[in-house]
């Protein structure tokens, strides 16, 4: 078991001292094959939505590397499947970066990184923090326990990082929003993209990560409103966004948004 600890850390110190190289010399089909090798499916999409959330590169916690840093890139073994990445930017730097990665063995017996603790997260590790409980959504009671759980559940599917994402999350605005609301969400993912910022409307940001999960709240603001707010960072940002519930066939509905 020792043995393959050490190997694993020496496979992810091995990744980081090439995918450095590539960011450092702008090579990016170096930086793409190597990203593609080395991180599940799951999470190099979760790498993209990241880059949009904080413009910078969450394995690095940098938008460049510096060649004292790949010198000073060190892997260490946490518990279980956690590891830390480190290094210094230069020779003034006595902090450094560190940053918790968890890894997983695929199908085909490779290590491969299946998630990058962002830097609101600091130093912070371990399965309980993505160790969610699964949710489900209530629309057949009152409109606020509808919209706690629905945003708990549509959070949770960004937490939980499946494969299939995107239709999940489609499926989900499709069976709890009106047509009319599936129609301005659209439109406004739309202008998002156009603009260059994509955004998911409903949670007012590119991604939701596990860090943000506990400060979700849900607040009545009258005549079938609701806003829903999180802290996205440890640095106080707090996103909000206001949905418009109404009744449909006896059950409730997201019917606008602002």
């Amino acid at each position: 078991m020792q043995a393959q600890t050490k190997t694993q850390a020496g496979q992810i110190k091995e990744f980081y001292a090439c995918y450095m190289k590539a960011v450092e010399t702008c090579n990016q089909k170096e930086e793409t094959e190597l990203l593609q090798d080395f991180l599940t499916p799951e999470m190099q999409e979760k790498k993209g939505r990241l880059v949009l959330v904080t413009d910078s590169d969450p394995l690095l916690r940098a938008q460049d590397v510096s060649e004292y840093g790949r010198q000073s890139l060190a892997c260490r073994h946490l518990e279980g499947s956690w590891y830390e990445v480190s290094y210094r930017w230069d020779e003034s730097d006595t902090v450094g970066i560190k940053i918790p990665v968890r890894v997983k063995t695929d199908a085909e017996g490779k290590t491969r990184i299946c998630y990058v603790t962002p830097y609101w997260g600091g130093s912070s590790y371990g399965d309980s923090l993505l160790d969610i409980a699964e949710q489900s959504v209530e629309d057949g009671k009152d409109a606020e326990t509808f919209v706690v759980t629905f945003f708990k559940t549509y959070a949770y599917t960004y937490v939980k990082m499946p494969s299939t994402l995107e239709q999940e999350l489609g499926l989900l605005r499709q069976t709890y929003c009106t047509a009319d609301m599936q129609g301005k969400y659209n439109a406004l993912s739309q202008q998002y993209m156009d603009d260059g910022s994509p955004v998911d409307p409903l949670i007012g940001c590119a991604d939701f990560d596990a860090f943000w999960y506990s400060s979700l709240r849900v607040k009545p603001l009258g005549k079938n409103w609701f806003e829903l707010s999180y802290n996205a960072d440890a640095n106080g940002w707090n996103v909000r966004v206001k949905v418009m519930v109404s009744e449909q066939n006896g059950n409730c509905r997201i019917s606008d948004l602002k």
